[in-house]
């Protein structure tokens, strides 16, 4: 008879360890859906300090303010990132940390997400681009390189350039949560 219990709990037992490890997992990706979009003065700033506006630099502002915000630290923090592009100065206005200062670190792997850390208790959070603001990046590419094969002032050009600034506009104005995934990663 014990071994027969013991053969009826035992699938029990497993699919118990897998909730919970699922569950557990589940609690390490923090949503940012609370979380809102920068405000224009801070859009403004980072064109002004980046010295043109692009997805690029908006996608790094938008992984910077989430990972920062998941990360919730107090004292000083470091970014490393994985691709140098124009996210670069996007992660240096919304986190603060600067390549100057030796808090912000950058690994050129074309791969561009953020590993946020908190220098006093080690803590880590690592933001990375959904699957729609990757695409949204390619469209505004595709869009500007098929906009410069058109005259400038001509009605084909206008209408591309309304396309380009509507995905810039998506990603200034966008959910976080449309746009960054966050987890804790310790």
């Amino acid at each position: 008879m014990k071994h027969i219990h013991g053969n009826i709990l035992r699938p029990f037992t497993m699919h118990a360890c897998i909730v919970f490890i699922f569950s557990m997992m589940l609690l390490m990706i923090i949503p940012v859906a609370n979380s809102s979009p920068p405000d224009a003065e801070m859009c403004a700033f980072l064109e002004r300090f980046h010295g043109h506006v692009c997805p690029g630099s908006l996608m790094g502002l938008r992984l910077g303010l989430a990972a920062k915000e998941a990360l919730n630290a107090h004292g000083r923090i470091e970014a490393r990132t994985f691709a140098l592009t124009c996210s670069v100065d996007g992660i240096q206005v919304a986190t603060g940390t600067t390549l100057g200062n030796k808090t912000f670190t950058v690994e050129d792997r074309n791969d561009m997400y953020l590993i946020l850390t908190d220098a006093q208790n080690g803590r880590q959070v690592e933001a990375r681009l959904t699957q729609k603001a990757v695409d949204n990046g390619k469209s505004f590419r595709d869009l500007r390189s098929k906009s410069q094969t058109f005259t400038a002032g001509s009605p084909e050009r206008s209408a591309l350039e309304k396309e380009i600034n509507a995905v810039l506009d998506w990603f200034r104005t966008a959910p976080d949560a449309d746009v960054v995934t966050v987890k804790v990663l310790k």
